[in-house]
């Protein structure tokens, strides 16, 4: 049974996630695990935030099954936690066997102290034992048919994330499109890198993509998703390489604020 950590602030954008993901595990069992953060502990009013938290949750739930029925697939775990958001969620990620992180992506309209702001980032980088997934709230469900993987070689693929991506990618019967950005030369250990991955995924692949750099990566990326009308944006994350440039340069922050498709975000596994 797949376990899909679900962090929630109420807000629609939260809501989104859960739903998509919903929608998204259709055919799976599933335990979600709805965790909303209520309050710090020395709150004076605790007991009260423990009470609209556990409410909040419930009416969540009652609000799912309202929108897409009542899946006796899917099961909830419904947790509050009166503590810090990011330890708390990701203390809670790194003691239960959770295979998937969904959070919710911001509107533009929407102020920054809601779920996707500094807290989210900070869990990007804290939960890495799982993928996270990010949705966007301006998106309606729909089929995933062309899934992009990004990635430059330089470290190989760890297999658990080749196979979290044939995962996604059987589940919606939909291609996976490698997609490089021209930096150079590249190295004989990248080649291997990539012939080696490209090999793992060649049932689901589709033909892989190597662009020149157009202003930025940003941009550069963007361009790719729109033209090639890719539904879902893939990339693992390093922490000492190729995604730790994103995050310092601000590329995960433009991306997540311009991006209109899911965004699947891979974790550093032992390879």
């Amino acid at each position: 049974m797949l376990q899909v950590l679900v962090p929630t602030d109420f807000s629609n954008n939260s809501y989104n996630a859960l739903y998509y993901v919903a929608k998204l595990f259709k055919t799976k069992e599933c335990t979600f695990h709805l965790i909303n953060v209520c309050g710090v502990l020395g709150n004076v009013d605790i007991e009260t935030a423990q009470v609209e938290s556990t409410q909040g949750l419930d009416a969540m739930t009652h609000r799912l099954v309202r929108d897409v029925g009542n899946n006796s697939k899917h099961h909830f775990e419904k947790v509050s936690l009166c503590r810090n958001m990011t330890k708390g969620v990701a203390d809670y990620a790194k003691e239960h066997p959770i295979d998937l992180m969904v959070i919710g992506n911001k509107a533009k309209e929407e102020g920054a102290n809601i779920m996707f702001g500094n807290n989210a980032m900070q869990l990007v980088r804290e939960v890495n034992q799982c993928p996270v997934l990010i949705v966007p709230l301006e998106i309606d469900f729909k089929n995933v048919d062309k899934m992009a993987f990004i990635s430059n070689y330089a470290n190989p693929i760890a297999e658990e994330n080749v196979k979290a991506l044939l995962f996604f990618s059987n589940l919606m019967d939909s291609s996976l499109v490698p997609m490089s950005i021209e930096e150079g030369k590249g190295t004989d250990a990248m080649a291997k890198n990539k012939a080696k991955f490209l090999k793992a995924v060649s049932k689901n692949l589709s033909k892989e993509v190597v662009l020149p750099m157009f202003e930025d990566k940003v941009k550069t990326i963007l361009q790719f998703v729109e033209l090639w009308n890719i539904d879902m944006l893939c990339m693992v994350y390093y922490p000492h390489h190729f995604f730790l440039e994103f995050i310092g340069k601000g590329i995960i922050k433009d991306l997540n604020t311009k991006l209109s498709v899911p965004f699947l975000i891979l974790p550093d596994r032992p390879k």
